[in-house]
This record gives structure tokens, sequence and C-alpha cells, in this order.
């Protein structure tokens, strides 16, 4: 039976695919302290189980699907999930996180978080409920898209709306994309680094969670509701993130990604720019909220576009969706923007990589580093129709959509010459978040440093001198001097936007919920061991310090703009050693060293880094 841990369902699910058996694994309370659960758990399963040289698509892979304490809890956004795997892009550490209803009702039905496990010979979907679990055949649900699949299973079931939650893979992930990812409760996405391609390859199509009747017994309710309501108040103004590529482009601080990076300056009309604010956006298209677990800000609505071309209803983009299939492929047509953004949901791709995949083609065809004969496909820039017939090849595996499937770094490569240098990602092999990072300094530098090849810290944390381009010593001290705080965020089972990184308020979340004396130094504590266990892993596949930097085009020096002529190259070096230092890590290798891992209680992974 599991312990009864105050703060936790007390177990999570291990399902193995290629035996078809699924068993409850329940972890000591030392254990649950010492990692919470969400990413945590995931990077010590990770760690542990996943050997260094085991491909993303090996059945030794695992996937944690995981919540934590604070998970369905009167906090804002607790309904919010981690998926820790072997991503598909860079071979190494992923974790990365969906919002909605998922986590909460995993805990209502009696589990902390899933591992996956194993592969299957054919199709499975998971079915959770009441303490209970069943792999169930998922003929009746291939090659439906995101959306589809929560829509077909609810019917099939013979529930409403929010009764149940979906997490599922598109077209996309069934096709193994390397850049497909997992998405919950329609949009929700949880999609760096191919988290979708590698439930692909174990077969798993979908798991269902139903609302059920059961909830964690928390040490200290009351007091639990009294932080969730200073959370609450603290960020309680927040209007979701829709409005920012109007916000960007009338600030002028350069910081829009336009047309693949070749300029900072977007040449479009003062009332096209309007009609991509917030303001316009809800009053001409949000008909309903679709919230996600006890969150009362106000996001994730659904938007009714109601006649023309693009005709339909589609769930509020983010503005990273709406900055990919705006300026990034200089598309000025809003409507045209919110259609992009869900077909991307839809057939299960990951947006980021979808808009500079798409941006990156439409330069090489310009500029003649592609062609038509090569491509199959003309595209070029604002040409809406061609953009979605990209993505349907790409989803597919169709024709060159075979070699775009493989991702912007693998497809430049391949193609190679000027192409290749025209591409924007990480060295590690995932592509940024959705801003000009060459004006967010910060931002550049903590994607290229992470462990996770994506944001790994956030600028509202850090100090208000961090962004740069003036004092780069200063962003690389704050990139590390915040790293921790998502991965206890990540850890706990909410969401950034409600707990916004606060480890005083979370860390005095988890002590009401579990009754532990639990102070904001140890939740800080909690996100740093998150931090090395995922630095170390990737050292011991290979990916060491030589991969911690942009690509050419990624760091490449403004030609325009407020920061024209200015780059951060010159002082990387320098960077990433003050970084590496603060870290507790070798200042050249990038190695934790051994009195850092024992001062977070990973004494065991010091011997894996002496053989390095």
């Amino acid at each position: 039976m599991p312990s009864k841990i105050k703060g936790y369902a007390g177990k999570f699910l291990r399902v193995d695919m290629s035996e078809g058996k699924l068993s409850d694994e329940v972890f000591d309370e030392a254990t649950l302290r010492k990692y919470l659960g969400g990413t945590g758990i995931g990077c010590k399963i990770m760690y542990e189980e996943v050997p260094p040289d085991a491909d993303w698509s090996d059945p030794v892979n695992r996937v944690t699907i995981g919540s934590g304490p604070l998970g369905g809890t009167a906090v804002g956004g607790s309904g919010t999930i981690s998926i820790v795997t072997k991503g598909a892009l860079t071979g190494g550490s992923t974790s990365v996180q969906a919002n909605g209803l998922f986590g909460a009702y995993l805990r209502f039905s009696g589990y902390d978080g899933i591992i996956v496990q194993g592969a299957s010979e054919s199709w499975k979907y998971l079915v959770i409920r009441d303490g209970g679990a069943e792999l169930k055949d998922a003929d009746e649900i291939m090659g439906l898209d995101t959306y589809e699949v929560g829509d077909f299973l609810r019917e099939f079931y013979g529930v409403r709306g929010r009764s149940a939650s979906v997490l599922s893979i598109g077209p996309a992930g069934e096709k193994l994309v390397r850049w497909a990812g997992v998405f919950v409760d329609h949009g929700h996405s949880a999609s760096h680094n191919g988290s979708g391609a590698v439930l692909g390859s174990k077969k798993l199509k979908a798991i269902m969670a139903f609302r059920s009747s059961g909830s964690p017994e928390m040490a200290d309710p009351e007091g639990l509701k009294e932080v969730a309501q200073r959370i609450y108040e603290d960020v309680e103004y927040f209007r979701g993130t829709i409005g920012g590529v109007e916000t960007a482009q009338k600030s002028g601080s350069g910081s829009l990604p336009i047309k693949n990076y070749t300029t900072n300056l977007w040449d479009v009309e003062a009332e096209k720019v309007d009609t991509f604010g917030e303001r316009y956006l809800r009053d001409t298209y949000q008909f309903e909220r679709e919230p996600c677990w006890g969150c009362r800000l106000l996001h994730c609505a659904m938007f009714r576009i109601e006649d023309g071309p693009y005709t339909g209803v589609v769930e509020e983009p983010e503005y990273e969706q709406m900055a990919a299939w705006g300026p990034v492929v200089d598309v000025k047509d809003v409507e045209a923007t919110m259609m992009l953004s869900a077909l991307t949901d839809r057939l299960g791709l990951e947006n980021n990589e979808a808009g500079w995949l798409t941006g990156w083609v439409i330069e090489c065809l310009e500029k003649g580093y592609l062609s038509k004969e090569e491509t199959g496909i003309d595209v070029s820039w604002g040409d809406v129709d061609a953009i979605v017939e990209l993505l349907k090849m790409i989803s597919e595996r169709r024709g060159f959509g075979d070699v775009l499937a493989e991702g912007v770094k693998r497809a430049s490569e391949k193609v190679g010459g000027e192409a290749a240098k025209a591409a924007i990602y990480t060295m590690k092999g995932n592509t940024p978040r959705g801003h000009d990072h060459r004006t967010r300094w910060a931002e550049m530098f903590d994607t290229c440093v992470s462990n996770t090849s994506t944001i790994e810290t956030h600028m509202s944390a850090m100090g208000p001198g961090a962004q740069g381009p003036e004092n780069p010593m200063e962003v690389s001290t704050e990139v590390a001097r915040t790293k921790g705080l998502m991965q206890l965020e990540d850890s706990v089972g909410t969401c950034r936007f409600n707990t916004r990184m606060n480890n005083v308020y979370i860390s005095e979340a988890v002590a009401a919920a579990t009754g532990w004396n639990f102070t904001a130094e140890e939740g800080k504590r909690v996100g740093l061991r998150a931090v090395n266990l995922m630095r170390a892993y990737n050292l011991r596949v290979g990916i060491g310090a030589e991969y911690d930097r942009p690509s050419t085009r990624y760091g490449s020096t403004p030609v325009d703009g407020p920061t024209v002529g200015i780059s951060i190259l010159p002082h990387w070096d320098a960077m990433l050693r003050n970084y590496y230092g603060l870290m507790g890590w070798d200042t050249e290798t990038g190695i934790p060293l051994p009195e850092t891992l024992e001062e977070l209680g990973l004494g065991y992974v010091v011997k894996d880094m002496e053989k390095l």
C-alpha cells in the first residue's frame, strides 16, 4: 500500500509498453522531499535508468510525466505536468511542461506521475481513473490530430468537457518527426526537444485521466489556501502573452524575431500591428474561457474566426505562436497567424521549431540556397497556403518534409553551404524561444547553456540590468543566480504564470501541503539538484562545454535596429567561465565539481564525473 505522506497521492504508475504491464512505484518520504516530483523525480529516473549511449528511440528510454505536491490544489495553474526524457533533437536531457487539467486529474485518480518505458508492437492508449489504469488498443484514434483525439475519447467514454483530461501526440508524433510534441487538453503544449517523438517511438498515442473523486490529503489545507491567495494577488493582473507581438513592435526594442533574423525591423502597417494587440484580439474573437486547473487569470480562452478563409474555432495562441507565424515568416494577417498556430498544435508539432524551420526554408529559397526542385514546394514570405502545405509535408514525412522532420540543425547541415549558416538553433540541436535574442542577451545565453536547449531560467526573476548588451558579465551572473527556480516550480506541479518562480511562496505552499519545515533555500536546492543532474547526464552523453553556444545565425550581429553592430560573441567565453564558476562547475569544462554535487546530495554522481 502507498504510504500516507501528506501532499502526495502516494504512488507513480510504471507502464512497460514492451510487456503491456502496469505496476505501482512508491517513493519514500526522503526521496520525495529531495526531488518533490515533476522535473525533480523525472531527472532522477532518467539519470539512473537511461544509459547515456541509448538512442532517444530506444525502448530503454524513459518518459516521466509528473505532477508534484501542489498539483490539483488551491494554487492557481496546478494542473501542470512536467515531462522528462532523453530528447530526440539533442539526444540529451529534456524537461518540458504543459498546463491544463491533466496534472490535477492524475493526482485525483491516485497517481503523482507516470513512468513510461519499453515499446509496444502495436499502438496503445492509457486510461487512468480511481486509482487504477488500463492500456487499450488505439486503432480507432490513429491519425487523429491532437484536438480530435480528446474529443473522440470523451465521446467514446460518455464524458463531457472538463470531466476528463487527455494528453496525446498528433500525426507528427506517429511519424516520429524529431520535433513532435505532446499536447494536453487541445492546445497546451509540452513539446521542446521532441517529447512527442519519444512517446511515438513507444507507440503510446494518448493518456486519458478522469476527474476522479480522490485527492491527496494536505497537512494544512487552510494555510495552503492562504498562501495560494497571496500567490494570486502577486500576479492577478496578468492577461496572457497573446499581445506580445504588438507590444514588442511598438516598443522598438528590436526583440521581435523578424524574417529568420535577417532584420530587426518589421515592415508592417500600423493598423495591422494593432490587430495583434491583446485587447483587440479578445474583443474581436474571444467567446469563452477554458482555464487551467484553479487558474483565475485572463488567459487560455477560445477564439472564433467568424468568416473568411480561416473560419473556425482556435485556442488562444501564446505570444510565441503569434511571433512564429507572424514576423518570423512575415505573415501580417492576424487571422492567418491564429490559424497556423492551431494547425501546428493539431498536427502535433513544436511551434518554435516549426516557425524557425519555415523561415529558414523561405530565406534559402529566396537566396537560392535551395531550389523548388529540391524542396518540391515554393514558399515565400507571407505565403500562408504554401506554409500550410509545408507543415503537412513535414508531419507526414512526405518528400522534402522528411528532411525537415529532422529539425533545423540536421536539415541545414544536410543541405550545407550558405544554407547551413542561415539556420537558427543552439549547438545542442534545439531552437530558441520566440524573440530575437540578439537584443535579449540573458535569454540567448541561458538558452545555449541550458541542459534542455531551451530557457532554464527567466528574465522576470533577474535584476533590472541583466539583459545586456552593455553588461555581459552581469548577464551571466544573473543567469547563474536564478538557476533552480524554474526547476523547483516544475517539480511541484504549478504554472509559471501563476507562481512566477517565487521560491518563497512556493516553498511555503509545499510546507503547508506536506507538513515539512520546507524553506525557500531548500526549495532552491531541489531546483539546483535537477539542473546538476541534467548537466551530469548530458556530459555522460557527450554534450559538453563546446555545445554551450549558438549557431552562426543565432549568434549573428544585428544589421539594423537598436543594437545594430553589437555582438554578444566577443564576450561569450568570459561569460561562460563566470557562469560555470558561479554554478560550482569547472570553469573550463563545465563539469560539476565534487563538492557541488556532495552539497546537493548527489554524491553518487561524483564517480561518473571523475571518469570524464
